[in-house]
């Protein structure tokens, strides 16, 4: 918990304006209008660039195979987000302009088999859904029923997993494995991370760069400055003495289980940062389809069978609560504030995404989930 002296390095008036916009509306209604305006500026952000990690693994998978220009867009926004909020977070750790030590991401030890596995069904679900949950939001302000009923059930899912009948096998599955955290493993996973990172955006400038590289990159930047934004919502704005709000960055899975939590028992529950970042995120979506006209309303005519966007909410829901973290949770604000978890994480969701590749895999999703005419 944040007091006064730690704004030290706000100006006076900053400080000042801070704890009196508390005092009078309140440190909830606060930190839900400035989560409000971070989901906003994802959404916009994300639905202009087309974000997705999902892609960025496609592209990874067709490497050696692709040339030319324009073929590796996801792959250059998704290193260049990684390395911006790893830059913005040491930066602001350093100014002192945010506190991350209380973040989940930060303190979670590394359990290399719980963190592996959950996010290798989460690449499945992803795989199956056709887009991570950030995505599915996107999708869902374009329009795309698909996507907003997939959310639907996964935030039941990942909500159940939390706190219902799969919390049992939940917390079973994630405590294997366990070994005590190592903060040199740790940092070794995590320059490799950060080598990685740097590698694949070499390779896409030596190939011609991405579409419209300078517009994407500068996308990209800012959605990587958005992690320290939570941050600073979280840990600055919400630092109330007698109701603090959680540290947390830029993340999907808990969220989105949140705010159906709220939106089945908003006369119960006080509104969380979570809501306003997927409320937010889902306006800004919206906003930004509607004046670019891209707001299509598309369901399941010519599309894979429903079943299939169930299970795929169903892995991303559960492998993302073992986990601690969706794609943007862990690809972003896992590696920015320096866990070498994601590294591990990196390989389990691409494992996940491209196992759906596998022959026999592929054969029965073709075979079983033929196209649907609902």
């Amino acid at each position: 918990m944040l007091s006064e002296a730690h704004y030290s390095f706000l100006p006076r008036c900053n400080v000042e304006t801070i704890i009196e916009w508390r005092d009078i509306y309140g440190v909830t209604t606060v930190v839900l209008a400035a989560s409000l305006l971070v989901g906003g500026l994802f959404g916009w952000l994300a639905e202009r660039s087309d974000y997705c990690a999902r892609s960025a693994y496609d592209e990874l998978a067709t490497i050696t195979s692709q040339t030319g220009r324009g073929q590796f867009n996801q792959l250059w926004q998704v290193a260049i987000a990684g390395i911006s909020a790893i830059i913005a977070i040491l930066i602001a750790s350093q100014l002192d302009l945010i506190n991350i030590e209380s973040a989940r991401q930060y303190k979670a030890p590394l359990n290399l088999f719980g963190l592996f596995f959950g996010t290798l069904l989460f690449g499945v679900g992803m795989g199956l859904s056709r887009g991570c949950v950030s995505r599915l939001i996107i999708l869902s302000g374009r329009g795309n029923i698909r996507a907003l009923i997939t959310l639907v059930f996964l935030s039941l899912f990942a909500w159940s997993a939390i706190s219902g009948v799969l919390a049992v096998p939940r917390i079973t599955l994630a405590s294997l494995g366990q070994i005590e955290y190592s903060p040199v493993l740790s940092n070794s996973l995590f320059a490799i991370w950060v080598l990685l990172l740097l590698a694949a955006i070499v390779m896409v400038a030596r190939r011609g760069g991405a579409d419209q590289p300078v517009k994407r990159a500068i996308m990209a930047t800012f959605i990587g400055l958005l992690v320290p934004a939570c941050f600073f919502v979280t840990s600055v704005i919400g630092a109330d003495e007698f109701d603090p709000v959680p540290v947390e960055g830029l993340r999907f899975i808990l969220p989105v289980a949140d705010s159906l939590g709220y939106f089945v028992y908003s006369t119960a529950l006080t509104p969380k940062f979570g809501l306003g970042l997927v409320g937010g995120a889902f306006i800004g979506a919206v906003l930004s389809a509607k004046l670019s006209g891209r707001i299509v309303i598309e369901g399941f005519n010519n599309a894979p069978h429903p079943l299939r966007y169930i299970l795929g909410a169903f892995f991303m829901a559960f492998g993302g609560v073992i986990a601690g973290g969706c794609t943007v949770g862990w690809l972003l604000t896992g590696g920015s504030v320096l866990n070498g978890g994601v590294l591990i994480a990196f390989a389990g969701f691409g494992f996940g995404n491209l196992s759906l590749r596998l022959p026999f895999i592929n054969g029965f999703l073709n075979s079983e989930m033929a196209t649907s005419s609902v």
